[in-house]
């Protein structure tokens, strides 16, 4: 499913500022612009959204969470599970 930033925030149940956080720093990769240059967003977004959002409430911090998105990507996601 494609979705817009709107949409995005919608699904995972934050506000679209706090989406906008993620994606300035850099938790979120930049969605592609199309047409319209309305920019959209996958269900890998979605996930990866949600994954950071529980982080969030296991009060992590956003430096603690892009480290530990940074090593599951270097060591695939099974050890923070």
């Amino acid at each position: 499913m494609i979705y817009s930033i709107s949409d995005l925030a919608i699904e995972a149940g934050i506000s679209y500022h706090t989406l906008y956080f993620y994606i300035r720093e850099g938790l979120i990769r930049e969605s592609v612009l199309v047409g319209s240059r309305q920019r959209i967003f996958d269900e890998s977004d979605l996930d990866r959204l949600k994954r950071i959002i529980r982080l969030r409430k296991e009060g992590k911090s956003i430096k603690h969470i892009k480290a530990i998105l940074e090593e599951e990507k270097a060591d695939g996601p099974t050890k923070y599970l």
